[in-house]
């Protein structure tokens, strides 16, 4: 019985400590959260990436859906708070702040109209 309580606590922090993650020309790339200070503070939130990089993401992400369909239709599907087009086939969507911009943007991937959804990253600003 010990052993049954012990395996399934083990089951439940790896499940909870699973990373995000997104698709970066059809390849997933995990995120982990860094706790800065400027975290929440104007919405942006900060993570590492596997290939070692800081990004910051706020509740905004960049889609692209596949040539034949109405992009704005197919994104009127999910509960998003504004669409702006950038170019013919690129939008800028918004999304409430408390959702997981990663899970959001797994979601969309895996849509079969939407061939690109990843977070619109921001980068750290250096000084010269």
């Amino acid at each position: 019985m010990k052993s049954k309580i012990i395996i399934a606590f083990m089951l439940v922090t790896l499940l909870g400590n699973a990373n995000d993650f997104y698709y970066e020309n059809g390849k997933k790339v995990e995120v982990i959260a860094l706790y800065l200070e400027r975290t929440f503070n104007d919405g942006l939130r900060y993570y590492k990436n596997s290939k070692g990089h800081k990004i910051g993401v706020k509740n905004d992400l960049l889609v692209e859906c596949i040539a034949e369909v109405n992009c704005t239709s197919i994104l009127k599907k999910y509960e998003i708070l504004s669409i702006q087009k950038l170019s013919d086939s690129i939008y800028l969507i918004s999304i409430d702040r408390d959702k997981n911009i990663f899970e959001f943007a797994q979601k969309l991937y895996v849509d079969k109209n939407i061939s690109i959804a990843q977070p619109n990253f921001r980068k750290e600003k250096k000084r010269r």
